[in-house]
């Protein structure tokens, strides 16, 4: 009996741990789809393009994109806000 109320009390505060966590897991994501949705907008997607292939910006910008979409968003967020700030547009809200 004395197992299954450790387990429920250490269930009960790890819950909403997990639940903050996810919640900024899903703000990061968030915040990086609106840099990289405007990046590609305005700077590195050619509107030639069909294929969905980067013209313009920084290689380094262009792996944040790849990094953002794949949910890497503690790397691609600092590289997509300074290339962003660097060709003058003001970033998104966060949060």
């Amino acid at each position: 009996m004395r197992t299954v109320a450790v387990l429920l009390v250490a269930l009960g505060i790890s819950m909403p741990v997990a639940a903050s966590a996810q919640s900024g897991t899903q703000a990061d994501q968030a915040y990086c789809d609106a840099l990289r949705n405007t990046y590609l907008r305005y700077v590195g997607h050619s509107e030639d393009s069909h294929r969905g292939e980067f013209e313009g910006g920084s290689l380094g910008a262009q792996v944040a994109v790849t990094q953002c979409h794949g949910g890497n968003t503690a790397d691609a967020i600092s590289v997509l806000e300074r290339e962003l700030k660097n060709q003058g547009f003001d970033l998104p809200k966060r949060g």
